[in-house]
């Protein structure tokens, strides 16, 4: 066990010598291997430009995620007010075709009528707003134009009749109305 010790005593001794009998001209080659001040500031400022470059396109990635989001509220439920369209196209046919049959049974169109006020209440609470296509021009953003008519009482371009109904959720078209053109 003291052969061990005295074999790193030595080993120890002869690092102790070495350190001391390095050259200084050494010790000037490792600053000279150092980076500069220059180096370190440029160095600085790169990381400063990657930290706020990072930091702008997290506050980004923030704002587009709080946009999906409030998207994901506001027109979540279209497909569900898509089919509630669908019951009011069923209602509005059975009140036009309640006034051609039974156009003498008041209380039972008026009611029919009172249902229809009362699913379009409902809607307009939920955004939904229908399109209002008379005596406007047609516009192809919220119409779909099924077919050209000749009207003389009607200018060119103008929405002569509404085939179906269209609508419109906040501000965007929900289902187009679909209409005739005048020639």
């Amino acid at each position: 066990m003291s052969d061990e010790r005295d074999t790193m005593d030595e080993k120890n001794n002869m690092n102790m010598e070495y350190d001391r009998n390095e050259p200084e001209g050494s010790v000037e080659a490792e600053t000279a291997q150092e980076p500069g001040i220059e180096e370190l500031r440029a160095q600085v400022e790169d990381f400063k430009d990657r930290y706020l470059r990072a930091m702008a396109e997290m506050e980004n990635m923030k704002k587009r995620q709080q946009r999906q989001h409030a998207d994901v509220i506001k027109y979540g439920k279209e497909s569900v007010l898509k089919d509630f369209l669908l019951v009011y196209d069923s209602l509005e046919k059975s009140i036009l075709s309640a006034q051609d049959l039974y156009p003498d049974d008041e209380p039972f169109i008026t009611g029919l009528q009172m249902i229809e006020r009362l699913l379009l209440e409902t809607l307009k609470k939920h955004g939904v707003e229908p399109i209002q296509t008379r005596d406007i021009a047609f516009a192809p953003n919220v119409d779909d134009a099924m077919m050209q008519v000749s009207r003389p009482d009607l200018e060119p371009g103008m929405v002569a009749d509404e085939i179906e109904k269209g609508f419109m959720l906040n501000d965007r078209v929900l289902r187009p109305a679909k209409v005739t053109v005048s020639a």
